[in-house]
């Protein structure tokens, strides 16, 4: 059952992504990142290295469950939540450090927080 939950959260993670990018603001005075072209499809190794973060992210996250000795889709939800707080910070970072705009790290922000929030939920309720 775990395995079943490590692809479902995967999958899910990858097209809450590809909905929420769908629909986030983007900025139309700075360069268009490749990934916002909507004329072209992705190659196939990008959808593939995508599926593999995610599915490393809730390997992780599942590990973290088990250690914790805590199971549902609610615990999985809020160590999701706290989890956030790693990308936000190295969001902060780049923004601080490497002159990336703050809106386009907040998107991203956004981006991660509902992909951990669910990774966290499905696995859980696996666990």
């Amino acid at each position: 059952m775990v395995a079943l939950g490590l692809i479902i959260a995967s999958i899910v993670a990858f097209l809450l992504s590809f909905m929420y990018y769908s629909v986030a603001p983007t900025n139309p005075s700075g360069p268009q990142s490749p990934a916002r072209d909507s004329s072209a499809r992705p190659e196939a190794w990008r959808i593939a290295a995508e599926l593999l973060r995610s599915a490393l992210v809730a390997g992780l996250m599942t590990g973290l469950l088990s250690a914790a000795a805590w199971d549902g889709a609610g615990a999985g939800a809020v160590l999701g939540t706290a989890l956030w707080t790693l990308p936000v910070v190295l969001l902060a970072g780049s923004v601080l450090w490497e002159a990336v705009p703050a809106a386009t790290a907040t998107v991203h922000a956004g981006d991660w927080l509902i992909k951990l929030v669910a990774i966290g939920a499905i696995v859980g309720a696996f666990g």
